[in-house]
């Protein structure tokens, strides 16, 4: 049993004292006296319930916290990781004299950083976060975000919208994992987001390569997590199980 049980429990069983009280010496005194001890008891037993609760609740915001930089170190470390692993090929090419080779990879290094840099631009910090952070998540879905020109959404989109677009797109991706588990563990599946501004709305894209189970579940999973929300999921007609997200800017 929770402590704060234990105080609300306690502070219920000592009104029985003056109520004991009241039924052996009957009478005004004893009847007023179990009446302020109750009161007291009450008020007592709230303040410390509320007490309690704010104590576990900040402990409670200190584990997010501790988990929050856990998961920025390690993301942090995994994109170190992939930029030497770029820097050790270039520098191979470099020893092996394959200049065309060289200048692919610098080519291929600058695309993805300026990728990066407008994913960064995006302006959602929680929605960054999770995009920089999610190739440490070691689930078998390759994530690709592409950002058409530059898009600050955090000037275009509400704070409540910008939280309800993170949220959809989180349970989006999560639900294009699980809808291939049941394809093979070799068949690769890769999903890409684009992002691009078109007059008064912001699209993102989902289009998925590879296996991701029956269409018609998939798309009825997508729409149920737009309900209650000002996005709204259109199918594209394509060979791929490709969906738009189109998000209303603030007027």
């Amino acid at each position: 049993m929770k402590s704060w049980k234990w105080i609300a429990a306690g502070a219920g069983g000592s009104i029985l004292l003056p109520v004991i009280w009241l039924l052996w010496m009957p009478g005004l005194l004893a009847a007023l006296g179990t009446v302020i001890w109750s009161v007291a008891a009450t008020l007592f037993a709230v303040r410390m319930v509320l007490r309690e609760q704010e104590r576990s609740m900040a402990e409670q915001q200190r584990m997010s916290e501790e988990q929050l930089k856990e998961r920025a170190v390690q993301a942090l470390n995994h994109h170190r990781h992939d930029w030497m692993n770029e820097l050790q090929i270039m520098y191979g090419y470099i020893q092996l004299g394959k200049h065309d080779k060289s200048v692919q990879c610098v080519e291929r290094i600058k695309e993805r950083m300026l990728q990066e840099s407008k994913v960064s631009k995006l302006g959602i910090p929680s929605l960054v976060f999770y995009f920089q952070a999610y190739r440490t998540f070691n689930v078998p879905l390759q994530l690709e975000i592409e950002v058409v020109d530059q898009l600050h959404l955090n000037e275009k989109l509400s704070p409540l919208r910008q939280e309800a677009l993170t949220e959809v797109i989180i349970a989006a991706v999560d639900i294009y994992e699980k809808a291939g588990e049941g394809g093979s563990p070799e068949e690769e599946r890769q999903l890409i987001i684009t992002f691009w501004d078109q007059e008064d709305h912001c699209i993102a894209e989902l289009e998925g390569e590879g296996a991701f189970g029956d269409r018609r579940a998939l798309e009825q999973q997508l729409k149920r997590v737009t309900e209650h929300t000002e996005l709204r999921v259109e199918q594209v007609d394509t060979d791929h199980m490709t969906y738009r997200l189109y998000i209303p800017y603030v007027t």
